[in-house]
């Protein structure tokens, strides 16, 4: 069974106890994606997905890859039109690493212009990646046409002329606007006492 609770601050929160293995999984989705964006910030939000993996003053470039690696886990993250979610799975033990996580980068992100550069070049990259498959440009001209005036008409990875063109502060902005509890959703699933995990959860989440 999945409870659902509601914290002061307007973040809900589902937790499922499983106990067939000695795992828990922890997600963290924001109601905010590629169908946010307008012309001249397109794939903003794709950006904005990676910038979080580039550090907190608590976490430092890097870190989040460590101590989850050194903890067994895994973490990812993904941006679509509707949502842009982050994960980590971890032996049920060590999960508050990912609560710790997610509290810590839902507010705190640094966006260190030197990192935004450099994902620039990554994202331009994956553009550029994208656009040797036909089909990739064959949806985009698609989606283009049937959405014309929608958002839906931008891939998720963005125009490569917004791509050379945005800064630091329009990440950050984009960033304030969308991270925050009453417009995120945290799931965890696995095998905890879901009652110790909503307590330490509010600990974590309440005061922001």
């Amino acid at each position: 069974m999945t409870e659902r609770y509601t914290l002061d601050n307007g973040m809900t929160i589902l937790i499922k106890e499983m106990h067939h293995a000695p795992v828990a999984s922890f997600w963290m989705w924001y109601r905010v994606g590629s169908g946010d964006e307008r012309p001249g910030i397109t794939g903003i939000s794709h950006w904005v997905e990676h910038m979080l993996f580039k550090g907190t003053a608590q976490f430092p470039k890097g870190e989040i890859d460590r101590q989850i690696a050194r903890s067994g886990g895994l973490l990812n993250g993904m941006t679509w039109l509707d949502w842009t979610t982050y994960l980590e799975v971890l032996p049920s033990h060590e999960i508050d690493l990912g609560f710790r996580i997610e509290a810590d980068r839902m507010i705190n992100s640094v966006f260190d212009p030197d990192e935004v550069a450099t994902e620039r070049t990554v994202i331009i990259s994956e553009r550029q990646g994208a656009e040797n498959s036909p089909s990739f440009l064959l949806d985009e001209e698609v989606k283009a046409a049937a959405f014309r005036i929608h958002p839906y008409h931008t891939d998720t990875i963005g125009d490569m002329h917004d791509l050379l063109n945005m800064q630091r502060e329009d990440l950050r902005s984009h960033y304030q606007t969308y991270y925050r509890p009453n417009n995120a959703i945290a799931v965890l699933v696995g095998d905890i006492d879901g009652e110790q995990a909503l307590d330490r959860l509010q600990t974590l989440f309440g005061s922001i």
